[in-house]
């Protein structure tokens, strides 16, 4: 028993590393609230949140302010508290005995497609963006096709091979700020664009998820708007959020 742990204390312990476990939950995954915590297992929230202190302290979960919980580390203790550096698209990988490969297929730069990408980059409707069109398998097996838009004005000089290590740490690299959060829009689609349904192998309407997700630096800045095509039946999807 871990010093100092109460009974009751280490009955939420317990509780949350098993959901941990039996749900299969990757780093940067949300946990259920204090107060949900606190009713499923008949215990004080004041007990939950001591508990969670523990927890936090060993650093096998994280506290964000207004979010809640989420399973992993952050901070000094994770690669200068960068995302983690095993990706839910490289556990994924690694979990069915694969390895996860990312594969750039084009690369242009072209005025920004519409406004309102323009508005959440917060740049002119008349600024260049690169258009980077990546491709992410497990081993040689097609698993997510990004198409992946930064500003030209904050990335002067890309070198686009670092970008089938890392995007984000390439970012980090260039920018010297972190990468800290990612808004997220989720919609089910059918196919129909041939360059999607060939990359993915895939077949036309065959249902996918599209994320149309925009990225920010650590003081605030937009640096990337993504949208991705996801075959959910090869790649759950599990995405981390925010970090502070």
């Amino acid at each position: 028993m871990i010093d100092g742990i109460t009974e009751k204390q280490k009955e939420v312990v317990d509780y949350i590393l098993r959901k941990i476990k039996e749900d299969e939950l990757l780093p940067g995954d949300k946990l259920d609230t204090e107060i949900a915590i606190a009713k499923n297992i008949g215990i004080t929230r004041a007990t939950v949140r001591e508990a969670t202190r523990i927890l936090i302290e060993q650093q096998r979960i994280y506290r964000v302010k207004g979010s809640g919980l989420f399973v992993g580390s952050i901070g000094k203790s994770n690669h200068s508290g960068r995302f983690h550096a095993l990706s839910p698209f490289d556990y994924q990988a690694q979990k069915n005995g694969h390895k996860g490969v990312r594969k750039i297929i084009t690369v242009g730069i072209m005025k920004v497609p519409s406004a309102d990408m323009a508005q959440a980059l917060r740049i002119k409707n008349s600024d260049q963006v690169y258009k980077i069109l990546r491709l992410m398998c497990f081993d040689e097996t097609p698993v997510a096709l990004e198409y992946i838009h930064l500003p030209v004005n904050m990335f002067s000089s890309m070198e686009f091979s670092q970008l089938e290590i890392s995007k984000y740490t390439y970012i980090e690299q260039l920018t010297g700020k972190k990468v800290q959060r990612r808004d997220q829009n989720l919609t089910a689609v059918h196919l129909s664009d041939p360059e999607v349904i060939q990359l993915l192998g895939l077949k036309e309407n065959d249902a996918v998820m599209e994320i149309n997700e925009t990225v920010y630096l650590d003081d605030g800045t937009p640096c990337e708007v993504n949208i991705a095509i996801i075959n959910t039946r090869l790649f759950p999807l599990r995405q981390n959020t925010e970090r502070t």
